[in-house]
């Protein structure tokens, strides 16, 4: 009997412990300044996917790399088309093989925004920056009851609790901070800082307020851009390779229209260095120019267009919250102008988009 009571006082010692570093731990981090954020993870991409049968040229399944899920705000989309968009893009990954899941699902029949980032959706079939896309795309089909389940107890944790951000405060996204040095054989990602963005459960990533405000972080973003462009391969693609990219973004785009469903290839905002050295590496004639030719799609480049292409992505590369709501404002006017009504909204919902710009 006594060695019953000193387990249980034990027990419940250890519970008064776990609380107490839980809770001062979450306290912590709010008095830091961090704000919610989710977890983009595949269950949170598997859940978003399931969307994409009510997808129309209102709310669209948008695929792409980082710059989509920054510059296109959702919010602002919602309440000009009434409907938000499904957001299945990935950070750093290139979109083709999420096209390709799109392009060979018989039941989808909806419109798509296909966001063109020349050093990611110009990569060799199987490489690296199709990596996350691949995983989230196998992942879908497997996702079992009891990991919905278990996703919608942690939808519920995420949406109060600040440490149950793994990607900055688990053991993993912490050690991830510490600038180890490369050495032959390793290569040691580069670290981001803590405070660049938060994500929403629309998976909607947005630069926080500190960022925004303190150029010292902008600064190191920047250089991060600047060492991975410095990686990048110095010789140009084998045009047998790009040719063979053209032919299979071309069959998947026609699989999708041929099922009456809608593609649009977009070209998003970047600035300063990031830009130029895009413009060297990348022709604009030899990678969208010829994209949109193969595939017989409508593309919106945004240097095509002077309420575009007047804003500057704060590190070069994404645009702060509030230009991306004025820019999502002027891309979706924009939209039905130049694709000849195909991805028009309706006149009710055009209406609403007049009333909400000049009033």
């Amino acid at each position: 009997m006594h060695e019953e009571n000193v387990f249980t006082k034990a027990g419940l010692l250890s519970l008064a412990l776990l609380f107490t570093f839980v809770a001062g731990w979450e306290v912590y981090l709010r008095l830091q300044g961090f704000g919610l954020s989710y977890n983009d993870d595949e269950a949170l991409w598997a859940y978003h996917r399931q969307r994409i049968y009510q997808a129309t040229t209102a709310n669209p399944v948008i695929i792409g790399s980082s710059r989509m899920k920054f510059d296109i705000d959702q919010p602002t989309w919602e309440k000009i088309s009434g409907s938000a968009p499904v957001q299945l893009s990935l950070v750093g990954t290139s979109p083709r093989p999420l096209l390709t899941d799109l392009a060979n699902d018989p039941d989808f029949h909806g419109a798509v925004l296909i966001g063109m980032t020349e050093g990611i959706f110009f990569t060799p079939s199987g490489s690296f920056p199709e990596r996350q896309a691949r995983k989230c795309v196998a992942f879908y089909p497997t996702w079992s009851m009891a990991q919905q389940s278990g996703f919608a107890i942690g939808r519920l944790l995420e949406s109060s609790l600040l440490f149950l951000d793994e990607e900055q405060f688990s053991l993993r996204g912490l050690t991830s901070q510490l600038a180890v040095a490369n050495r032959p054989g390793v290569f040691a990602p580069p670290v981001f800082p803590q405070k660049f963005v938060t994500r929403d459960f629309n998976r909607q990533t947005t630069m926080t307020p500190e960022f925004v405000a303190d150029t010292t972080l902008q600064n190191q973003v920047k250089a991060i851009w600047m060492y991975i462009a410095s990686q990048a391969p110095r010789e140009p693609m084998p045009d047998s390779v790009l040719t063979g990219i053209f032919r299979e973004v071309s069959a998947d785009v026609r699989k999708i229209q041929e099922r009456g469903g809608k593609v649009l290839f977009v070209r998003m905002p970047s600035t300063g260095p990031i830009r130029e050295g895009e413009k060297q590496a990348f022709p604009r004639e030899k990678y969208w120019d010829r994209l949109l030719e193969a595939t017989g799609a409508p593309g919106i480049h945004y240097e095509d267009y002077a309420e575009l292409a007047r804003y500057d992505c704060p590190e070069w590369s994404h645009l702060s919250p509030d230009d991306a709501k004025k820019f999502t404002a002027d891309f979706i006017r924009i939209i039905g102008q130049q694709t000849g009504g195909a991805f028009s909204l309706s006149n009710a919902d055009s209406a609403r988009f007049n009333t909400l710009m000049f009033r």
